[in-house]
């Protein structure tokens, strides 16, 4: 069972129990989590749901950890789910293998099943699995318009007995990052800025907020790399180990925009004369050129070997702890190198 967008939202707030699995897919990835979190508290209830939390490299690495945690049952009688974040391709078939099982024999496993990940074309054979399956879900999340960022923006501030200027809604949103995860970070950063502050909050207020030297660095260092100006990106580099900055921030800066450039590539190929300005965040006519011809050396191909790179490198950067920037920095190194070679 296929639901998209809106349906697929509604659905993730009340899945029912004749479903047993759910699979939630989107090019952001903040979305699909979102969706498989509403999912598992839905199914949990007020009792809530007891949750082991598997990825490709634990299930790849011991593949009964996937129909072990399936099938056992809790000790105290709680209702249990498991929770695959994966790449979509490393364990397809072993979710496939469960989400067929799931669907022919009700009985078979205990637990309930939320795998999420990021886009999925029309071809994947997981995300076929799912559609035919009568007993799963196959949620597709898309990218946020305008108009509902700002509710959440404005839905926040109230929880917190807070309101704000149009102007600075405006401005605002234009400069969220179009993960949700990371968004919903700066909302909620935004939010608590704006409790007791006894006034609206203001463009001044935004600016002040988000206005960071750390951003900006961050900032330096992925344009410099797929840039091809290896140099450059050191420098930016060490200015952020200096200041303490996490190696996984960085990555996940990279990864939001290479999904962004990815999506400028999809509004550009289906006739967008404005692509830029649908991005999160947007790319004003004056920034371009420069995104333009940054697009034209990173096609999509690049861009989705740039996000197998980012995954593996994360995963290495989580074992190595404090150690960890050496793999990001070769990671950097390695992309500006490749664009380096085509200037």
């Amino acid at each position: 069972m296929l639901l998209k967008g809106k349906q697929a939202e509604t659905f993730a707030r009340r899945p029912g129990d004749e479903i047993w699995a759910v699979l939630a897919f989107s090019g952001d990835e903040g979305l699909a989590s979102d969706a498989a979190q509403a999912v598992l508290a839905a199914w949990g209830g007020k009792a809530g749901l007891e949750v082991t939390v598997l990825d490709d490299d634990a299930i790849r690495k011991d593949p009964s950890l996937l129909f072990d945690a399936l099938e056992a049952v809790s000790l105290l009688g709680e209702k249990r789910g498991v929770r695959v974040r994966t790449s979509g391709d490393k364990i397809a078939a072993l979710l496939i293998e469960a989400i067929e099982a799931g669907d022919t024999s009700p009985g078979r496993y205990a637990a309930k099943l939320v795998i999420e990940t990021g886009s999925l074309a029309s071809k994947s054979k997981l995300r076929g699995a799912a559609e035919k399956a009568k007993r799963t879900a196959c949620l597709q999340l898309f990218a946020e318009e305008a108009g509902d960022i700002g509710d959440r923006v404005r839905a926040a501030l109230l929880a917190e007995g807070a309101v704000m200027d149009d102007a600075a809604l405006e401005v605002f949103c234009a400069d969220l990052p179009g993960h949700r995860a990371i968004a919903n970070s700066e909302i909620e950063k935004l939010a608590l800025y704006a409790r007791g502050l006894g006034r609206s909050v203001s463009v001044e207020d935004v600016r002040a907020l988000t206005a960071t030297s750390l951003h900006q660095d961050i900032g330096v260092v992925l344009i410099c790399a797929l840039d091809g100006r290896p140099a450059d990106a050191h420098n930016a580099l060490d200015r952020l180990n200096e200041a303490g900055t996490s190696p996984i921030s960085i990555l996940r800066s990279l990864q939001m925009e290479t999904l962004r450039m990815l999506s400028a590539h999809e509004r550009v190929a289906a006739g967008d004369a404005n692509a830029g300005r649908g991005l999160r965040p947007p790319v004003w006519p004056n920034e371009w050129p420069a995104f333009r011809k940054r697009m034209n050396f990173w096609t999509p191909r690049r861009l989705m070997r740039i996000i197998e790179r980012i995954h593996d490198a994360e995963r290495q950067a989580k074992s190595a702890g404090p150690t960890a920037e050496p793999i990001v920095r070769l990671l950097i190194n390695d992309l500006a190198r490749v664009a380096e070679g085509a200037r």
